[in-house]
This record gives C-alpha cells, sequence and structure tokens, in this order.
C-alpha cells in the first residue's frame, strides 16, 4: 500500500516538472516573438524617418512654395541740378614745359625749371630800357607766380587787372626775398623770370597751394620804376 503512495507522488512530480518544462519554454518563445516584432517595428519606423528626412531636405514635386507678393520701390523723382558749376582748374605742368599764356588778359606763360632751383636764378626773357632799379626804388610790375615743381598757378596779377607797387629792399620787407634780391637791376619794360628757393621764398610756411618747402617760379613784367626819394 505504501509502495503505490509513493509512486504515486513520484508520477505526480514527474508531470509537474513536464508542465512547469511546457510552460517555460512557452514563455521563452513569447518573449523572442516579442523582441521580433519590438525590432521590426523599430527598423520599420527607422525606414520611414529616414525617407521622411531626405524627401524633407531635397523637396518633391509636391512641395509648396510660398511666393512673396510683388513690392513695388518708390521712385524718386527730384529733377536732379544740371546747372555747370564755376570751377577755376588748378594748371599743373611737368618740369620743362610751360605754362600756359592768356591772350585775353596777357598773363605771359612759365617755364617750369627741370631741376629745383638751390639758389636764386635770375632770368631776362625781354630787355627794358632806362635805368636800372635800385634798392629803395618803387617798381611797378604785372607777374605770375607758380610751384616750381609741377606748374601749379598760385596767384598772378593779370587776372585781378591790377599792378603790384612796392619798394625793393624796404625794411620791413614788403615782399618775398628773392624779389627783394632779383629783381635788382631790371629796367622798365622788361620781362624777367625768377627761380626762387624755398629759403629765399615762403620757407616752411603752409599759404595753400604754396606747400612748406616749395620753391617758386615767377614771370615778372616791369612797368614802371620811379627812383627812391631824394634822387
Amino acid at each position: 500500500m505504501g509502495t503505490q503512495k509513493r509512486e504515486r507522488q513520484k508520477a505526480n512530480r514527474q508531470q509537474r516538472l513536464v508542465e512547469e518544462a511546457k510552460a517555460e519554454r512557452s514563455a521563452t518563445i513569447k518573449r523572442n516573438v516579442l523582441r521580433w516584432s519590438l525590432a521590426a517595428v523599430l527598423a520599420v519606423a527607422a525606414v520611414v524617418l529616414i525617407a521622411w528626412i531626405g524627401g524633407a531636405f531635397s523637396g518633391g514635386d509636391d512641395e509648396t512654395v510660398t511666393t512673396l507678393p510683388d513690392i513695388t520701390l518708390p521712385v524718386d523723382t527730384t529733377p536732379i541740378d544740371t546747372t555747370p558749376v564755376e570751377t577755376t582748374p588748378l594748371v599743373t605742368t611737368a618740369p620743362g614745359d610751360t605754362t600756359p599764356a592768356d591772350e585775353a588778359t596777357g598773363k605771359p606763360s612759365v617755364l617750369v625749371p627741370e631741376e629745383l632751383p638751390t639758389e636764386l636764378v635770375v632770368t631776362t626773357i625781354e630787355e627794358g630800357t632806362g635805368d636800372p632799379a635800385e634798392v629803395g626804388d618803387l617798381i611797378e610790375v604785372n607777374y605770375v607766380g607758380v610751384r616750381s615743381a609741377d606748374g601749379a598757378e598760385f596767384d598772378n596779377s593779370y587776372d585781378r587787372g591790377d599792378t603790384f607797387i612796392f619798394e625793393i629792399g624796404a625794411d620791413p620787407r614788403q615782399v618775398i626775398e628773392g624779389w627783394d634780391t632779383g629783381l635788382v637791376g631790371a629796367t622798365e619794360g622788361s620781362i624777367i623770370q625768377l627761380d626762387i628757393p624755398a629759403e629765399l621764398a615762403y620757407g616752411d610756411a603752409d599759404r595753400g597751394v604754396i606747400r612748406p618747402g616749395d620753391a617758386l617760379s615767377f614771370v615778372i613784367e616791369v612797368v614802371s620804376i620811379s627812383p627812391a626819394a631824394g634822387e
């Protein structure tokens, strides 16, 4: 009787073990199926996402394009002032050339020296007549002044229509030293060119067109000479 009971208990344990093994296999299969399904879903989602991104960046035929409205810019209708502006050109010339003369005013040309003067150079263009000018004489002249470096004109008496009168060698000096020295000995009616280094002109002073250290060239027409007072 005890032997049969033990046999039945043994058979029941074996049956439970078999059923537990079946249940474990079934659970394992379910877990594997779930993992495979989830992997498949993720793979499909990745493919869809990649396709969507590619379409977004490349733009398909069905892409919606936003068109901006036409904008008409305002047109400035203010009339342009075409009135010519009167300007006086700054005449320059190459060294060795002459500045332009003006027949209307009688203004002569000036020969620009090929080398800048380092000392006073006096050139008689036309001889005059009468007694030569001396220190203390009043001398009346017309003149044209240019920079020796490039012939840029800075002053002339012809355009003003008025001669210039000064005393040669006056104290205090009335003109630059190059004039005081260079016009001694000039005669009435003569035309003289003076090429004057900077130290006998305006030195390092800045006078607009005349820059610091500029040498100057003048053509001077002697209109009249009046003897010094008491002579």
